[in-house]
């Protein structure tokens, strides 16, 4: 794949990384005054603060696979490494390897609390309370900066995940 098309590509990922980043963070500024959850408060919830817990998961989902599915592999394409048939962990030890992400580790925990969302336990109250409260405990107190900027030698793509106080 030409180099300028992988580009335009990888910025276009980036952008929408970032939106959904943007909206999540939004909802949890938005959840602080709900949180931590218990059984109770979670049947007591409003509309409201539903929609918000709903907006704050869903960017959650969309961002893990976002990045998962598209960031990763096009920026190792885009650095010309081989990424064909590689299985996700390999992505990101590679990643890893190469210093673009601090731990692979670190991101297979965010990939799981990913597929056990998938689970919806909003019928349970007591699981979900439990798995929103770890998510935004121990995961959202999180911030990423992804970044694709240009220098003198080509380009650089900046992706952090640091901790913020939520």
């Amino acid at each position: 794949m030409n180099s300028q098309v992988v580009l335009e590509k990888l910025q276009k990922i980036c952008y929408g990384c970032d939106k959904h980043l943007e909206r999540m963070n939004s909802a949890a500024k938005k959840m602080e005054n709900i949180m931590p959850l218990d059984e109770q408060k979670y049947i007591a919830l409003s509309e409201d603060e539903i929609e918000h817990i709903d907006q704050f998961l869903f960017r959650f989902v969309k961002l893990q696979d976002s990045m998962g599915q598209k960031l990763f592999k096009t920026m190792l394409i885009f650095l010309r490494e081989e990424v064909d048939g590689k299985p996700f962990i390999d992505i990101l030890n590679q990643m890893e390897k190469i210093h673009l992400i601090d731990s692979a580790s670190e991101w297979i925990k965010l990939r799981d609390d990913r597929n056990e969302l998938s689970h919806n336990y909003e019928n349970e109250p007591e699981q979900m309370s439990v798995v929103l409260n770890k998510l935004f405990r121990e995961k959202m107190a999180r911030t990423m900066k992804i970044d694709l900027k240009r220098n003198k030698d080509g380009y650089q793509l900046e992706l952090k995940l640091t901790k913020m106080s939520l």
